[in-house]
């Protein structure tokens, strides 16, 4: 049996000959093999997603206490902080703890504030003129998102 009498009797290649003209698309097996691909990826890869959203809520207030802190150091250094005032910005998955304008402090003592609105995740503070950086860790959150036993973040 030569090359070519073993290739045409193959079944896959003699039901691509047998095809009738106009006759396209894909068979049923075909089409429900790629569903179960993709539901098997659906399954592996979901649960690496869920929480990217409360992770960037927290990423996002705690990166907002920071450039409170900074903007306030630098309206000191400036002799600018009596005038000086910061908002916090409306963060979705999380409030601050003061939403009304804050003036810069000229003394230790004034603080902000982010409490996800996820339990788990601790809530972050900052001492917006020592830069003093606190967190309470909240449900069972323990030593996540970088928040320690001495609770610092």
């Amino acid at each position: 049996m030569t090359l070519l009498q073993a290739y045409l009797n193959k079944p896959s290649t003699r039901r691509v000959l047998s095809r009738k003209a106009g006759e396209k698309g894909f068979s049923l097996i075909e089409l429900v093999v790629v569903i179960a691909v993709l539901a098997v990826l659906i399954v592996i890869a979901l649960p690496n997603f869920q929480g990217v959203t409360d992770d960037a809520a927290a990423s996002a207030g705690k990166k907002y206490l920071v450039d409170a802190f900074t903007e306030c150091s630098v309206a000191r250094t400036r002799g600018q902080a009596a005038s000086t005032q910061i908002t916090a910005p409306s963060i979705n998955g999380g409030a601050f703890s003061t939403t009304t304008a804050i003036t810069c402090p000229t003394a230790t003592g004034t603080t902000q504030t982010f409490t996800p609105s996820l339990a788990t995740i601790p809530t972050f503070t900052i001492d917006l003129y020592s830069g003093a950086k606190t967190c309470a860790l909240r449900g069972n959150a323990a030593g996540s998102y970088n928040c320690t036993a001495a609770s610092k973040w």
